[in-house]
């Protein structure tokens, strides 16, 4: 499978096959410390074919995700997490002149193509003055065989004390009858898919079943300098919704180990601190969680075989990047980016040409 949003690089910086294994074997070790209860496993980034890795990454099969999950002996389903107001505002997710609408619903088929699971729809950021939109958009998908859950925002979110309680988590609705590991997806980033694991895990234990999270995570790579190019262009990448990266201050106290991790995974943390304190058993697996980072499953570094070839991949990203977004403020964001990206590059002595010839 091809696609006018990968590049055809020449050289490689990526050993895919490498990465396969390590990572196979990663979620492989992680899904089996939840055997006794139900494992919600957040997929970062795009999961059937990410050609944003595979331009950062020369050398990255874009479809690798779909093979590595399909290499897992245990049985999932798949919960597909949707945006309210992406749908509203019609958020761009590519350079095309496709809607948002259009692309949830290929996504959506793709998946049940692929994977041979029809997944169910998590439709989250609803509030009061929203709720017409999200009733209309359920009956849309209902009528095309898709069961659709509402989760709602909650203010001051993740910091409130709120957030896991019944004024919280518990306001969502409780999607049942789900396996022992549950994929959670999405259109893009930020469509809430780490906030929807948590959700579930309320109000699983409200019914007195025992779960927990964990993260298939691409990007930041945790164990790259911050302003490495490849991590840099992840921030080019959302620079639409915020994001950005910064060391995992949690991992760092924990272990003395430099981690990179980005803003909303560390600022969610606190939910999962306060519910180790207040939901989950003392035999949770996720007791041992001492940082975001541990919360991911991200060998992605032990792929790569040319730090060089890889750095100016995400440089050329970031250029990228830059071309797509029409508002000012997000080309001024993408050209500080970009800054920080050449100084890594002029650092180590790189050579442009070695990617692009």
């Amino acid at each position: 499978m091809t696609s006018k949003d990968t590049i055809d690089y020449k050289v490689k910086g990526f050993d895919n096959k490498k990465y396969l294994l390590s990572q196979s074997e990663a979620i492989t070790q992680r899904v089996e410390k939840f055997k006794k209860g139900r494992l919600y496993l957040e997929i970062g980034g795009k999961f059937l074919f990410d050609p944003h890795a595979a331009r950062v990454l020369p050398g990255f099969d874009p479809q690798v995700k779909v093979e590595i999950i399909k290499n897992l002996k245990s049985s999932y389903d798949i919960i597909y997490c949707v945006s309210l107001p992406d749908i509203i505002n019609n958020r761009s997710l590519s350079s095309d002149t496709t809607t948002y609408l259009e692309y949830t619903d290929k996504m959506l088929v793709d998946y049940e193509s692929m994977l041979g699971i029809k997944p169910v729809i998590s439709l989250n950021l609803v509030t009061t003055d929203t709720l017409p939109e999200a009733d209309k958009y359920k009956q849309r998908m209902q009528e095309k065989g898709y069961s659709v859950y509402y989760r709602y925002v909650i203010p001051g979110y993740p910091n409130s004390h709120e957030v896991v309680s019944q004024n919280g988590y518990g306001k969502d609705d409780h999607i049942t009858g789900l396996r022992n590991l549950v994929l959670v997806v999405g259109a893009a980033s930020n469509s809430g898919k780490m906030s929807t694991c948590l959700g579930q895990m309320y109000h699983d234990h409200q019914n007195n079943e025992e779960s927990g999270y964990a993260k298939y995570e691409t990007f930041p790579i945790w164990d790259l300098p911050i302003h490495h190019p490849v991590n840099l262009a992840y921030e080019a990448a959302t620079v639409d919704i915020g994001d950005f990266n910064m060391i995992d201050r949690f991992h760092l106290y924990s272990y003395g180990i430099t981690s990179v991790n980005y803003n909303r995974d560390v600022a969610a943390f606190v939910i999962i601190q306060n519910m180790k304190s207040k939901l989950i058993s003392k035999e949770n697996p996720m007791n041992e969680y001492k940082s975001p980072t541990d919360m991911g499953v991200n060998t992605a570094s032990q792929g790569i075989i040319d730090d060089e070839i890889i750095a100016i991949a995400g440089y050329q990203e970031i250029l990228r990047r830059k071309e797509w977004y029409k508002e000012e403020k997000w080309i001024n964001k993408c050209d500080t980016i970009a800054q920080r990206a050449m100084e890594y590059i002029k650092k180590k002595k790189y050579s442009l040409k070695k990617v692009l010839s």
